[in-house]
């Protein structure tokens, strides 16, 4: 009897602490499994445009347009009309900050990419390689003045990175500042009392844009329109206008007491540069007579950058 006890107590025994390591066992194998890490994710990393302001203080609501066309086995790719992987993305200049609409990623990060922006951003662009651009016919207001200053600039080859880089926009048309000169029968407090105006005649409005180039291309089709001039103050006036080959027309229209004094001349404006004009006023036995003193021709972009680190 005393035999049977202790080999039923021996056996227990053995069940007990088979069971015990086959609990320890299995505990081990799950917590094995939840130490195992998680495969790492795919994440990109975000593009950062940030400038700072240089020479040329730009406007706090200025607002381009952004295109990213990738590297293919290498090679850069041509900016397609639509449908490039990154297309048309407004850009809003904040504190000195290019601030995107939405956050834009590269495509991984190895791959380089051109970039392509221009200013003031517009809407729709149903073809990024012909962009039909329009100057305002009034550019009297600093507003409209703005609206048609044509700004454009790219980036190529960038490779992908956490630090920022500069994009610079350029003036990409011709800038014509008109002075008025008393001349005989008239002095300068006396131009000043009145409201004197300025329009540029004989030229066209309307271009495409070669936003891969920055190439504007005046549409001669059209007709030639009359464009308004803002008021710099001191008897100066400027104007917006498209690169082209204006005619001999009307060159430009001084109004002055209810008076429209007119002088007749041809002119190539060329792209990036600005032209200063000094028209005299003058009286005679005829009346008024309104002649060219000087061109002042500016070779260089009229208006620097826009950007910079």
């Amino acid at each position: 009897m005393k035999r049977t006890s202790f080999w039923y107590i021996y056996l227990s025994f053995c069940m007990v602490l088979a069971y015990s390591m086959l609990i320890s066992a299995c505990n081990s194998s799950e917590n094995l499994t939840e130490s195992v890490p998680e495969e790492p994710k795919d994440e990109k990393m975000e593009v950062s445009i940030i400038t700072r302001t240089s020479e040329e203080e730009p406007a706090s609501t200025l607002q381009a347009g952004l295109y990213m066309v990738n590297y293919h086995n290498g090679q850069s790719d041509d900016l397609l009309e639509q449908n490039n992987y990154v297309n048309n993305q407004m850009l809003t200049w904040m504190d000195n900050v290019w601030m995107t609409a939405a956050p834009i990623y590269w495509n991984d990060m190895i791959t380089p990419a051109d970039f392509y922006a221009y200013a003031p951003y517009q809407d729709e662009v149903p073809n990024a390689r012909a962009m039909i651009f329009s100057i305002q016919t009034d550019q009297t207001k600093q507003e409209d003045f703005s609206k048609s200053d044509l700004m454009w600039g790219t980036v190529s080859g960038q490779n992908p990175s956490s630090v920022s880089f500069d994009l610079f926009l350029t003036h990409q048309l011709s800038q014509l500042t008109v002075t008025i000169s008393a001349g005989t029968g008239f002095d300068e407090d006396e131009l000043r009392a009145e409201d004197v105006q300025v329009s540029i005649g004989g030229t066209r409005t309307t271009a495409t844009v070669d936003l891969q180039t920055g190439v504007v291309s005046v549409l001669n089709s059209l007709p030639a329109e009359d464009i308004k001039c803002m008021n710099k103050g001191d008897l100066s006036y400027a104007a917006i206008l498209l690169p082209q080959q204006v005619p001999f027309a009307n060159l430009i229209q001084v109004y002055w007491k209810g008076n429209k004094y007119t002088l007749q001349n041809s002119f190539t404006l060329e792209a990036k540069k600005q032209y200063s004009l000094t028209v005299n006023l003058k009286k005679s036995k005829s009346g008024f007579d309104i002649g060219i003193v000087g061109w002042d021709i500016i070779g260089e972009d009229f208006g620097g950058v826009v950007g910079g680190n």
